[in-house]
């Protein structure tokens, strides 16, 4: 924790940031053009089609050394680190030191052990091994950070060529049913005052549809 926050002390931006009452977008993934169409990146292409979808582009708020902040609209923002997966902890820690709350901080990443088509949401939990929540926990000092986890199983080894591996013909048929459900959360948590009803209405089977594999809960 206090290496990530303690180099940032003597750094800030001139004029503190605020969050508000506007949730924090975290989507995870590596930076450039050989990563977009990766399993880790997923996070990332769902935000991206979902922006396309609506035909509109995000306004950048505030450049930061380890990343940089996003106008999403009236509700929503978006940090999106620039370093790599593994390191995704410095932007949060940054952004933080700059005056965002973290306990308005939603992660989106991939998720091995879930497969591809469905996503559960939390408001807590550990790393189940991803490296990028690690960094961030380790950097943020807490794991009560709330995440939607987005299925890219079945898994196969070994992990690491599987999470860098690009996207098969059959799985973009997946992403694709993905843009509604996921739609739908961004809509959820635009309307949100809270998080705390949240999980019971994403974590259903019926909230995923079509996008569900068949035979999952």
């Amino acid at each position: 924790m206090w290496t990530c926050l303690g180099n940032l002390i003597g750094r800030r931006a001139p004029e503190p940031l605020s969050t508000g009452s506007r949730w924090i977008l975290v989507p995870l993934g590596n930076p450039g053009g050989e990563y977009v169409d990766t399993r880790h990146n997923l996070g990332r292409l769902m935000i991206q089609r979902w922006m396309s979808s609506r035909r509109c582009q995000p306004e950048r708020v505030r450049a930061l050394e380890t990343g940089a902040l996003y106008d999403m609209g009236p509700s929503l923002l978006a940090l999106v680190p620039s370093t790599y997966m593994n390191h995704s902890g410095k932007a949060c820690a940054e952004a933080v030191a700059a005056g965002l709350d973290p306990a308005r901080m939603i992660l989106l990443h991939d998720d091995k052990d879930l497969p591809l088509g469905l996503g559960r949401f939390r408001l807590k939990g550990g790393t189940a091994g991803h490296n990028g929540l690690a960094s961030i926990f380790e950097c943020l000092g807490t794991q009560d950070l709330a995440r939607l986890r987005l299925g890219i199983g079945p898994l196969r080894r070994p992990l690491h060529e599987f999470v860098l591996g690009t996207w098969t013909e059959e799985e973009w048929g997946r992403i694709d049913a993905l843009d509604a459900p996921f739609s739908r959360f961004m809509e959820l948590l635009g309307e949100a005052k809270s998080l705390g009803g949240i999980p019971g209405t994403v974590n259903a089977a019926s909230f995923w549809g079509e996008a569900a594999p068949p035979g999952n809960p």
